[in-house]
């Protein structure tokens, strides 16, 4: 088996992959995903795809009304025993998932979910976004990418990762083209290792 494909195996475990995740640093870069682009407001509704094992209910007030959606049922599993009825959490392929009796929502957040997804899925995933998150509500987004002059540290982490659709940030923007107001960031210091990351930002008019 190769390094690739172990790690991959040995991360879809919920608890090594949370492991995994605090000794990278992720959950300071998801406090910062939330807070510095997403800024989810007291009582929103927020609607997180691809919400893995819930991490972003530890970075949000209570009054928001949160609803998670992976289509992997141990992280799903491990979201409910870790955070109860603090929030909803449904599995299910996000692109096939039908969640219009929770709509419409303040906010969607997709937190390292586009890097799974071929640009098919993907646009599915925005597709789903735009249908129920209301007029005048916004989408927020960040991912592994590929830039130029890029560290070999993070090339080989891209390289290995699970995710088998990285993207140089102009297949980023591709991807994301068509959409009304759209602003991207492309950023070196999420994690406690060297790591470039895409944070998009759109505004459903």
């Amino acid at each position: 088996m190769s390094f690739g494909n172990a790690a991959r195996s040995v991360l879809s475990h919920a608890s090594i992959f949370e492991l995994y995740q605090r000794a990278v640093g992720a959950p300071e870069c998801h406090r910062r995903f939330l807070q510095e682009f997403a800024k989810p407001r007291p009582g929103e509704k927020v609607i997180d795809l691809g919400c893995g094992t819930g991490a972003s209910l530890s970075h949000l007030e209570t009054s928001v009304c949160y609803v998670g959606i992976d289509i992997d049922a141990g992280y799903i599993a491990a979201a409910r025993q870790r955070f109860g009825n603090r929030g909803t959490f449904l599995c299910a392929d996000l692109t096939t998932v039908d969640i219009s009796q929770y709509a419409p929502f303040d906010l969607a957040i997709s937190f390292g979910v586009l890097h799974h997804l071929n640009d098919a899925a993907a646009r599915s995933l925005l597709g789903l976004a735009g249908r129920v998150v209301r007029p005048g509500g916004r989408l927020v987004t960040i991912d592994p990418c590929y830039v130029q002059n890029q560290s070999s540290i993070a090339r080989f982490l891209n390289d290995h990762d699970r995710g088998r659709h990285i993207r140089p940030v102009a297949q980023y923007r591709q991807l994301f083209a068509g959409q009304a107001s759209l602003e991207t960031i492309v950023l070196a210091d999420m994690l406690r290792i060297p790591y470039n990351m895409i944070v998009a930002m759109i505004n459903f008019g």
